[in-house]
């Protein structure tokens, strides 16, 4: 295992390095994110910035864990359910990425799309690793294990993939958010599962969002892009479901469980009462300067400049990691 710490650390300079000449390769092609009409103003400055950078942090991480566990000889099932979880998702990703890129707009699959092809792809990886999926769940702030039968641990599956793909794919909009918010999250299961084969599967994967951050920092010269929100969504949910620690998730990952919440919410109140409990949703726009004045927002709106948000959100996050640790220690 001595060759996990240089491994990693050497992906920071590799994926750095890889999405530096991919983002000079889209600018020269005219090739780059369409930015929502109805998104913040000032957002309209981040058209044309490169997208689908996760390409590389997925390349980087899966060429990595493979190598590492072929050279080790530690290859286990946690990790192959890993590999194929992110994958599957970085696939839907991808095409959910090309569909925005070839309509020339910021949507791509739409929502029904996202959650069949979701959903799809959480039961085939049920199947195929049900070994894997199937080991006890730990209970926050509790001593106690379940062991849950076949229809429930489907369920965890499927709302614990869905559910970690789609919020940190809602996160992806303020420079450096999502891939922070992943990197905290990451480390909060390894600590709370501290095993070989999730120190072999997370450690890589810090090292590949390391260097995307580089490029991503504000103001980001590249995006993360669907296949990356979802891919490395996908492997968040694999590492918790395979170490017993998933339903930790609500509370390690906080900040992403608010992002989806306010969407939620936004959409139900507004067709339930026609008002509109946020500025904007996810709930990162609600904070963040704009120069809007046709929405009068329930809840009192801030106008915090987005590195201001993005430093905040993260700090919070860390705050919920440590809070999940907390709950892990009973």
């Amino acid at each position: 295992m001595t060759v996990l710490v240089p491994v990693s650390i050497a992906l920071v300079p590799i994926t750095a390095l890889g999405c530096a000449v991919y983002a000079r390769s889209m600018r020269r092609r005219g090739v780059g994110q369409q930015i929502r009409e109805s998104g913040p103003r000032g957002h309209a400055a981040k058209a044309g910035t490169p997208t689908m950078g996760g390409l590389f942090v997925l390349a980087a991480w899966t060429i990595a864990v493979i190598g590492l566990a072929t050279t080790i000889g530690s290859w286990a099932r946690p990790i192959g359910f890993a590999l194929a979880a992110g994958a599957a998702h970085g696939a839907i990703g991808l095409l959910d990425d090309l569909q925005s890129i070839r309509r020339l707009r910021s949507l791509g699959l739409t929502a029904p799309w996202k959650i069949l092809l979701g959903s799809v792809a959480a039961a085939a990886l049920f199947f195929a690793f049900r070994d894997v999926v199937s080991v006890p769940q730990r209970v926050p702030f509790s001593p106690i294990v379940l062991t849950l039968p076949p229809a429930a641990t489907f369920a965890l599956v499927w709302i614990g993939l869905l559910a970690t793909t789609n919020s940190l794919n809602l996160s992806d909009g303020l420079d450096g958010l999502a891939g922070g918010l992943a990197a905290l999250v990451l480390i909060g299961l390894l600590a709370l599962a501290p095993s070989q084969s999730t120190l072999l599967t997370v450690a890589p994967l810090l090292g590949a969002l390391l260097g995307f951050l580089w490029m991503n920092a504000h103001p980001a010269r590249i995006f993360l892009g669907d296949v990356g929100s979802f891919g490395i969504g996908a492997i968040v949910a694999a590492v918790a479901l395979s170490t017993g620690t998933v339903l930790f998730l609500p509370l390690l990952a906080g900040v992403l469980v608010l992002e989806a919440a306010s969407v939620i919410l936004q959409v139900g109140v507004y067709r339930i009462a026609r008002i509109r409990l946020f500025k904007m949703s996810p709930l990162h726009h609600h904070f963040e300067r704009s120069s809007r004045t046709d929405v009068r927002p329930v809840l009192p709106a801030f106008e915090w400049p987005e590195t201001l948000v993005t430093v905040r959100f993260l700090l919070a996050e860390a705050l919920f990691v440590a809070l999940a640790l907390w709950g892990g220690a009973w």
